[in-house]
């Protein structure tokens, strides 16, 4: 329990940080001054009114600053496509001829591609959820507040991207809880996902849903099936290939993921309602193992009916584009509609580009052309660090492992910890489950490459660069970087983990007073601070209501580094090994669970500290009633023979919790490292076991000492 308040307070930290620079972001920047956002508006706007746009729908200006045909205005894509077919076909001399379309729409030429819902290539679920806050505001008679609204509404799925990135690499590395609260305030902090979640763009939606769902897919190939997990991939899946089209592609990933972790788990005899699912990262305890093909039948059943499920949702909108534009996504028609001039490249060129990649990873920290200066200079130093401890963190591993086994303990891999609550967790793989560890990797690696392959073949067909097609992949290069961090010196304290965090959210803002300077050249002379203050004076307060503004949101960004400073510095000392290549003094009674692999212990503290594996509050509840009737039993047989004082080791004082001969087995099974099939809970290990008849059976391997459970 203590490492999950922590880290629900390191993911609310990283939310802290997003919403302050997301938060400036949002009243600052003027409404519609970026491109796409006035069509995602449009497109939202015409959901909300019961209709669904095409890609020659035209944009009408209904919120102020919003350019457009009147706001009741209709115009049919078919009229719009019949006025284009005019206009080329016309005379170039011939300009007094008006083409056909209504009055409210009357002009001598066809529609622009910026004056039509360019984006209604895409799925129409972001658009949805945006929909109510733009048509509440309208119906209100404030439609520039509902569209604030709307921002501030695609701001907390920005959060709820951070939520989902921290669930996903909780999933990959169980015992490494620092790992994900660093990762959730990295992508935080990214100033290119501040800048898609702080205005109405469609990609943190994706990001949220193929996140989410990966992450629901992971727990349900490490856990196996339960009611509450498959209803999580039945409508994460499905929302995820109805956001954008990369959702779609990372659905077909993981809808075959499904079967294979349903089949598995009942191969192994711990699917739904079979056996007992384990904790998370923890070894299932296996009930009736079933007939291999009746396994395959049930994971080929959870596939199709998964498959069933994203096809019914989603399924319908893409055959409708194929219908209207010849493809799936439309990108043909996307790319007549904005030819930018750039030849066609093989996808070879463009991955073996330098430019590419140096111009992607820029649009990652926010306009490339604005990188300049000191927040260049970051870009460069975060990318140094994570390649620096990248290339250390398997010599600080391999060291604590070294250490682990001069102590006489197992290696760090095969090791599970003992949290300050008394919970077990993980603290890497055990035996047996590094298929399954393998298995979540690559899934999740495998998302990445995805989104990497979809940017890779939109340049490659004449298209630019665009960074933000490379956000899904964003909690994986977190992870990268969260990974570079804890292994650098003062990892232990979570210090380079903050020092990068708030180096990228100074460079955020940075960015983004760059940024409104770019829209309105009279802020360009002002300072940070004055940028800031002017531009949100000019969209939405006054300029003492902007100051009061801009004071408390950075106010509030300091609350989240604090906070993930403290976060920091209660998880990854259990996490992070020490650089250290002898064991010290006195620590062959040292735990190697606790991540301080080489901390000396007092012997009550090392017996305390053994392995076992977390479980769910059910396996807990049963305990419970298995240790209830073995006191119960053991009463019985203390009335009826007298106790026998057990004799201790030799060298060994009687309290350390190693006894002699008896219930405990043979001397040589209580060695540290070896199969212990049996868990004591013993208030007092001086006396004997009729005294403290409490005795816990456990169905699969502890492995290390005996544990006394608190």
């Amino acid at each position: 329990m203590a490492t999950r308040r922590w880290l629900l307070l390191g993911v609310v930290a990283a939310g802290l940080t997003l919403s302050s620079v997301g938060l400036l972001g949002v009243l600052a920047t003027e409404p519609f001054a970026s491109a796409d956002e006035a069509q995602h508006t449009a497109y939202a706007v015409e959901v909300g009114e019961g209709r669904l746009p095409e890609l020659d729908t035209p944009v009408r200006a209904t919120i102020p600053g919003m350019s457009g045909l009147p706001a009741d205005c209709r115009v049919d894509p078919a009229d719009v496509r019949r006025a284009a077919v005019e206009a080329a076909d016309r005379p170039a001399d011939d300009r007094q001829a008006q083409v056909s379309l209504p009055a409210c729409a009357a002009r001598d030429r066809g529609f622009a591609s910026f004056e039509v819902i360019y984006t209604a290539n895409h799925p129409p679920l972001f658009y949805l959820l945006e929909s109510v806050p733009l048509r509440i505001g309208r119906s209100a008679g404030h439609p520039l507040a509902g569209f604030y609204a709307a921002r501030i509404l695609n701001l907390a799925v920005g959060f709820a991207a951070l939520v989902a990135t921290a669930s996903l690499v909780r999933v990959l590395v169980p015992g490494r809880p620092d790992l994900a609260v660093a990762a959730a305030a990295i992508t935080g902090a990214m100033g290119g996902f501040v800048a898609v979640t702080a205005q109405v763009y469609n990609d943190a939606l994706a990001v949220t849903l193929i996140t989410a769902a990966t992450a629901a897919t992971l727990v349900l190939l490490r856990r196996g099936p339960s009611a509450r997990t498959l209803l999580a991939v039945a409508v994460l899946v499905p929302a995820a290939a109805l956001s954008r089209a990369s959702g779609a592609i990372a659905a077909s990933l993981l809808v075959p993921m499904v079967g294979v972790a349903v089949g598995l788990a009942f191969a192994r005899g711990t699917g739904l309602g079979v056996g007992r699912r384990p904790a998370l990262g923890g070894r299932p305890e296996p009930g009736r193992r079933p007939a291999l093909w009746r396994s395959a039948l049930v994971g080929l059943a959870a596939a199709v009916t998964t498959g069933l499920l994203t096809v019914a949702a989603a399924g319908w909108f893409y055959l409708r584009n194929e219908r209207l534009y010849g493809d799936l996504t439309a990108t043909g028609r996307i790319a007549s509609m904005f030819p930018t001039g750039f030849e066609e490249r093989s996808a070879w060129q463009v991955v073996t580009s330098e430019d590419f990649w140096w111009l992607v990873y820029r649009g990652l920290f926010g306009r490339p052309k604005l990188l300049l200066g000191w927040p260049y200079r970051v870009a460069v130093g975060v990318g140094l660090l994570t390649l620096v401890g990248l290339l250390a963190a398997p010599v600080r591993a391999g060291l604590a492992r070294a250490v682990a086994r001069r102590a006489g303990h197992r290696a760090a891999g095969d090791a599970v910890g003992v949290t300050a609550d008394g919970a077990g967790c993980d603290v890497g793989p055990a035996r047996g489950t590094w298929v399954t560890d393998l298995m979540c990797w690559l899934v999740a690696g495998a998302q990445a490459l995805i989104a990497v392959a979809t940017l890779v073949g939109f340049v490659a067909a004449g298209g630019a660069s665009f960074a933000r097609y490379l956000l899904p992949a964003l909690p994986m290069l977190a992870v990268a970087v969260a990974a570079g961090c804890s292994a650098l010196p003062l990892a232990r304290r979570g210090l380079p983990t903050v020092l990068v965090v708030g180096a990228l959210w100074c460079t955020t803002i940075v960015m983004l007073s760059r940024e409104l300077a770019r829209h309105d050249p009279g802020l360009a002379d002002r300072d940070l601070h004055g940028r800031l203050r002017g531009a949100i004076a000019a969209t939405a307060f006054s300029p003492s209501g902007a100051s009061l503004v801009v004071g408390v949101l950075l106010a509030l960004a300091g609350l989240g580094i604090v906070l993930l400073t403290l976060s920091m510095s209660m998880l990854a000392p259990a996490a992070v090994p020490r650089w250290q290549v002898r064991p010290a003094r006195g620590s062959a009674g040292a735990d190697s669970g606790d991540g301080a692999w080489s901390r000396p212990r007092a012997d009550s503290e090392s017996f305390a500290a053994g392995a076992v594996r977390a479980t769910d509050r059910s396996s807990a509840r049963s305990s419970a009633k298995a240790l209830a009737r073995s006191s119960a039993k053991g009463s019985a047989r203390s009335s009826a023979r007298p106790a026998v004082p057990r004799r201790p080791l030799p060298g060994r004082a009687p309290e350390s919790g190693f006894q002699g001969e008896g219930a405990y087995g043979p001397r040589s099974a209580r060695q540290l490292g070896s199969p212990v099939w049996r868990v004591a809970r013993v208030k007092d290990f001086s006396r004997s076991n009729d005294q403290n008849p409490s005795f816990l059976r456990l169905a699969g391997r502890v492995r290390g000492p005996f544990v006394a459970l608190r």
